[in-house]
C-alpha cells in the first residue's frame, strides 16, 4: 500500500468534514446544510459526461484500475534496481548467462529482459523489445494519466456552471425570500464541490501517477542498459559505475556491488 496517498487522501477528507463539523456547531446549523442535491449533480454528472467526451471507453474502463495504482502501487527504488542488475552482471561472468536462469524475479519487465538474456536473443533483438514495451507503456500511461488531469480540471468548471446557475435563479426570484437561501447554496456550494474534487482528489492523483510513470521508466531504462551490458561481457564494477548515473548523487554510496 502506498501510505503517503492513503494519507493524504483520507486526511483531505478529514481535513474537510472536520471543518465542516467545526462551523456547524460554532453557528447551530446542521452539517446536511453543506450537502445540495443539485449542486452535487451538476459537478459529478457534469464532469463524469464530458469525461465521457474526451475519453475513450477503453480508458473509462480502466480508469478505476489506474487511480488505484497511486494507493496500492509502490515503485522500487532505481537504486535496488541498480544492486540487482549488478548482481546479475556479476553472475553471468562468473557462471555464464544461463545461470541466471535460476534466479526469482518479480518484476515482469526485468524477468523478460533476463528470459531474452538466457535463450540467448541477438542484442538489437533484446534491445528493439525491451524499447518498445517502454514504448507502449508510456503511452498507456500518458493516456490514462491525461484522463485523470481532465477530471482535475473539468471539475471546478462545471462548479463555475453551477454558480451561474445558482445566480440567475437567485436573480430571478429576488421578490420570493423563500427561495434566496437555496438559490444562494447552489451558487456557492457547486464550487466548494468542483474546487475539492480536483484539488484534494483527482489533480493530486494524477500528479502522483504521472511520478510514479517517470520513476518506472526510469527502472526500466536501468534494466535495458543493464541487460545491454551484461550481454557485451562486461565488468559488472564498470556496470555499476554506469549505471549509478541514473540517481542522485548523493544516492549513488547507498549503491553497493
Amino acid at each position: 500500500m502506498n501510505i503517503p496517498t492513503l494519507l493524504g487522501f483520507f486526511g483531505g477528507w478529514g481535513v474537510l468534514i472536520a471543518a465542516i463539523f467545526f462551523i456547524s456547531s460554532t453557528n447551530n446549523m446542521p452539517m446536511s446544510g453543506f450537502y445540495d442535491q443539485t449542486g452535487m449533480i451538476i459537478v459529478v454528472a457534469g464532469m463524469i459526461m464530458a469525461t465521457l467526451l474526451k475519453a475513450s471507453m477503453a480508458e473509462i474502463k480502466n480508469l478505476f484500475s489506474i487511480m488505484g495504482q497511486s494507493f496500492v502501487g509502490v515503485i522500487e527504488s532505481p537504486t535496488l534496481v541498480i544492486e540487482r542488475m549488478v548482481e546479475f552482471a556479476t553472475i553471468a561472468r562468473k557462471d555464464g548467462v544461463i545461470a541466471l536462469e535460476s534466479q526469482e524475479i518479480s518484476d515482469p519487465f526485468m524477468a523478460a529482459a533476463v528470459r531474452m538474456l538466457v535463450d540467448g536473443q541477438q542484442p538489437h533483438v533484446v534491445k528493439q523489445t525491451l524499447n518498445s514495451e517502454l514504448v507502449s507503456m508510456k503511452l498507456r500511461h500518458k493516456h490514462g494519466i491525461s484522463v485523470i488531469a481532465y477530471m482535475g480540471e473539468v471539475a471546478p468548471a462545471m462548479g463555475m456552471v453551477g454558480t451561474l446557475v445558482g445566480l440567475v435563479a437567485l436573480l430571478a426570484n429576488m421578490d420570493d425570500v423563500a427561495t434566496l437561501g437555496k438559490n444562494m447554496s447552489v451558487a456557492v456550494l457547486t464550487t466548494l464541490y468542483g474546487a475539492f474534487l480536483a484539488n484534494a482528489v483527482f489533480l493530486p492523483i494524477a500528479n502522483k501517477l504521472g511520478v510514479q510513470s517517470d520513476l518506472e521508466s526510469l527502472n526500466r531504462e536501468i534494466i535495458i542498459q543493464g541487460v545491454q551490458f551484461i550481454q557485451a561481457g562486461g565488468n559488472p564494477r564498470v556496470l555499476q559505475d554506469q549505471l549509478s548515473a541514473y540517481v542522485a548523487p548523493n544516492k549513488r554510496n547507498t549503491v553497493t556491488a
